[in-house]
């Protein structure tokens, strides 16, 4: 398959998933709405995940270990890039809002009452929920149903209208 063909496919694959989050809405869970990443995201980035971490394994044990390290370290590597690049999963409850990284390893919580503004900020096209100690929590364009994350921000917290200072 000719090179440019390839990044061709990578891009389109981007844009579909960023399509397939306007599409997809939010899920409730309780008390809480949840903001995930796209089914079609999740699937691609936990199969890729899985598959780096038994091929790292398989390498470990093979026989040939001496001379190809290298190939396990480079999978774990790899594996370690999918887990950064999947996006936090955004909670919002009547308490505040909370942003899971790292498969969950990783957790934010802000009360509203914490919360010092929320606004678009169209340069990264994302919505950004800023705390009154500076910290944020991000809603990208690969996070679903953004229609809905911003009439909650709006309802709980100070909305700013894209182009004022945070």
């Amino acid at each position: 398959m000719p090179s440019w063909l390839t990044i061709l496919c990578a891009l389109l694959a981007v844009h579909l998933f960023a399509l397939e989050a306007l599409a997809e809405r939010a899920k409730r869970a309780g008390e809480t709405i949840l903001y995930r990443a796209p089914l079609g995201l999740r699937i691609i980035l936990g199969t890729a995940l899985i598959s780096m971490v038994y091929g790292a394994r398989a390498v470990a044990l093979s026989k040939e270990l001496k001379r190809d390290w290298w190939v396990s370290a480079l999978l774990l590597g790899l594996a370690i890039f999918c887990a950064s690049q999947w996006p936090a999963d955004l909670g919002v409850s009547k308490a505040g809002v909370y942003e899971k990284k790292w498969l969950g390893l990783r957790k934010k919580a802000f009360l509203w009452k914490d919360i010092a503004s929320a606004t678009v900020a169209p340069d990264e096209d994302s919505v950004w929920v800023v705390a009154r100690s500076g910290t944020t929590i991000k809603h990208t364009k690969y996070h679903v149903d953004r229609a809905g994350f911003i009439a909650q921000m709006k309802t709980y917290c100070r909305w700013l209208e894209p182009g004022r200072a945070l």
